[in-house]
């Protein structure tokens, strides 16, 4: 279907960073054929014509790291330090969920990442086919990575994840929309030899690879006692950052490991409502984009956000920096929007997307200005990062096609999904 979105205020890249201009857009198929001034001549006939008076639109928003089921356990594991949270609170809930519980908990995510604006996310998960059918039925985008835990080459539990993996990405193969990376949790879960086999397989199936990465001091201390290095420089050492790898948190680096990531071209997702709701302190962000680190954003999960509306991470991520380094001009809206659109497209390798520009995949996102937090106008880059609730965006246009029109989630049955999820909750935190 060929779509026209007529006289429509656009966020469009420059050499510089963004700029915003009103624009009629060219939709044809799932490409962004033509940008023009307004009321100009195109070839293009278009099927719908889509009145963009009052709206701004802009490339959809990407979730550089999240774990889409657990929005399961949203509101359920609140004021606990990081390793009590995780070993003590949210891995034995884990325990009891079941295939449906999964399965809704990662609809219930995508549910909530359309309404406010993200196309696609890379998501770590526990589970064989269960959260990659959620997210095929829902129509996002996203790069999947089974959570890899194992001691050893010959780990059966380890290379069973690491099947698991195999398996949907045969069996979810037909979905264009889907991608798969090899996902080894954290140093902390794994020892060498494992890494060493993910790598393997990474190899043999040229896949990239995602992981948790110095988030917790905790982490740094048990990894220095354990191989006298960090662990940006004992991945680096192991030679994992010659796959395309994007590093989740990165919360606490050296100098010595910033300069690692940007000279290998580690993806470092950020995550800085997680990190601070979890007293693991703020990412060094602004000395990591003035080294050259690929900095792209993340929610983490909803267990531990409390949301997956990257617009809260996309303000938080400006203030707390600002105030932190006590430094206004340290982040800026223009750097964020690209972190949270074409650095977090490029970091899950989806190229062709991730920027409002003619050739790229028409993945958009339409908000309402008739909100009074988005009036008056005065610059719509700056209302992305420090005025939006993500609640103005009213259409999410993937690949061509209206995922969420009006306000209206086309794939998703909300009504079921909460009381699915409501339901298993009371099973499990019984």
């Amino acid at each position: 279907m060929n779509i026209l979105l007529k006289y429509i205020t656009a966020i469009l890249p420059t050499e510089e960073g963004y700029t915003f201009e009103k624009k009629d857009i060219y939709i044809k198929d799932d490409i962004i054929a033509k940008i023009l001034p307004c009321n100009s001549e195109c070839d293009i006939k278009p099927d719908r014509i889509i009145n963009g008076t009052d709206k701004l639109c802009c490339s959809s928003l990407v979730n550089s790291h999240t774990h889409s089921y657990m929005s399961m356990f949203r509101n359920s594991a609140d004021d606990l330090m990081f390793h009590t949270w995780l070993f003590d609170r949210i891995m034995p809930m884990e325990d009891r969920l079941t295939q449906d519980d999964l399965y809704y908990g990662t609809q219930l995510a995508c549910l909530e990442m359309i309404r406010t604006g993200t196309s696609a996310f890379l998501d770590m998960n526990i589970c064989r086919e269960a959260v990659t059918r959620a997210i095929s039925e829902s129509g996002m985008k996203a790069v999947i990575t089974r959570g890899l835990v194992g001691n050893g080459k010959t780990d059966k539990g380890g290379i069973e994840r690491i099947e698991d993996t195999l398996y949907d990405m045969e069996k979810y193969g037909g979905n264009k929309r889907l991608k798969f990376m090899m996902g080894p949790h954290a140093i902390y879960t794994t020892d060498r030899e494992y890494l060493e086999l993910v790598m393997e397989y990474a190899a043999k199936y040229n896949m990239g690879i995602n992981i948790h990465l110095s988030e917790s001091v905790k982490e740094i201390e048990d990894c220095y006692k354990e191989h006298g290095v960090s662990p940006v420089e004992y991945l680096d050492n192991m030679g994992m950052f010659d796959f395309h790898t994007v590093a989740a948190h990165c919360v606490q680096l050296s100098d010595n490991d910033i300069d690692i990531l940007a000279r290998k071209g580690v993806y470092a997702a950020t995550n800085p409502i997680s990190n601070a709701k979890l007293g693991n302190g703020f990412a060094r962000i602004p000395s990591m984009l003035e080294k050259g680190v690929k900095v792209c954003i993340g929610t983490d999960s909803a267990a531990s956000n409390n949301t997956l509306n990257m617009f809260s991470d996309m303000n938080f991520i400006a203030l707390c920096h600002k105030g932190n380094t006590r430094s206004a001009d340290c982040v800026s809206a223009q750097q964020i929007i690209k972190m949270a659109t074409k650095t977090g497209a490029e970091a899950l390798g989806l190229c062709d997307t991730g920027e409002l520009k003619e050739g790229k995949k028409a993945d958009i996102m339409i908000l309402d200005l008739n909100h009074p937090s988005m009036q008056p106008l005065n610059n719509p880059v700056a209302s992305l990062c420090y005025s939006a609730s993500g609640y103005e965006v009213e259409s999410l246009i993937i690949d061509g096609e209206f995922v969420m029109e009006n306000y209206e989630i086309k794939a998703l049955d909300a009504e079921r999904i909460y009381f699915e999820c409501n339901k298993a909750m009371k099973r499990i935190d019984s």
